[in-house]
């Protein structure tokens, strides 16, 4: 068994039994405690953490395909989620982040898309780094955001149903999506830097859409942020907002390497 398998079975268990318990809690009218987060949660990003470094560490450089990559972004998602279920309610997200990374896992394992891993300069590399991260905040602003339209729709219907009335105030709710999306843009913002600053040619190495598409994001979040800041924008108007630009980024990296990988075979 290699360490990556011997890693990743308890990581993918380790997801489910936290989700299954974020979700019996749910069923029960209760608000997810801390514990069903912190512990199998955290041992869960623990072994995830280990299980990518014995995948995408090789000796011919870092492993980056399509699979390995889905599984990065969701290790920084649920990590994120855990650390910051220890400050403020966001143990509401993790029914979200631990079914999907608990996905990853096995897809990362077993999915092979042909990408041959390859060494990278280190501006490049904290491009990727920047970008996974990024992603990830990106990411559980989107889910924050589904939480979010959610509660507007029970609200416009006139009363809350199930277990949205334990969820916090709507108020709470936006100041969390928006302290998320201000992150998010943050480190997008240098994600994008360092791309134009190392990478040497865009249509060479097939990554002009993935720019254009990256950067049209950017002005999303960045018109969402301003219209904040200026027109105390809220509600559904930064629903749509945060959704259009995830779904915009999430076809920017993900859409692109999978017509690259899958189809192309590049």
């Amino acid at each position: 068994m290699t360490p990556a398998l011997a890693f990743g079975l308890p990581a993918t268990a380790l997801y489910v039994l936290a989700s299954i318990l974020v979700y019996r809690q749910f069923r029960g009218q209760a608000s997810p405690s801390k514990m069903a987060i912190l512990v199998p949660g955290g041992l869960a990003v623990i072994a995830h953490a280990l299980t990518l470094y014995a995948q995408m560490i090789t000796p011919s450089g870092l492993l980056l395909g399509l699979f390995p990559v889905a599984s990065a972004v969701a290790l920084v998602g649920a990590a994120l989620v855990v650390l910051s279920s220890l400050f403020r309610p966001f143990q509401w997200v993790s029914a979200l982040v631990f079914p999907f990374a608990a996905a990853t896992i096995p897809a990362a394992l077993w999915l092979h898309t042909g990408y041959v891993a390859h060494p990278l300069e280190h501006g490049i590399g904290m491009h990727v780094l920047l970008s996974i991260v990024a992603y990830a905040v990106l990411a559980l602003s989107a889910c924050q955001a589904v939480l979010l339209w959610i509660q507007h729709r029970q609200l416009k219907d006139g009363h809350i149903r199930g277990v949205m009335r334990l969820f916090p105030p709507i108020q709470m709710m936006e100041s969390m999506l928006f302290d998320a999306l201000w992150l998010g843009e943050c480190l997008l913002t240098l994600a994008i830097l360092f791309g134009f600053l190392y990478v040497d040619d865009l249509f060479a190495q097939h990554l002009v859409h993935k720019t254009v598409l990256t950067l049209v994001s950017w002005v999303i979040f960045a018109v969402l942020l301003f219209g904040r800041h200026l027109r105390g924008w809220r509600g559904l108007t930064a629903v749509r907002f945060t959704l259009v630009g995830f779904a915009v980024l999430l076809v920017a990296f993900f859409g692109t390497q999978l017509v690259l990988e899958v189809i192309l075979r590049r």
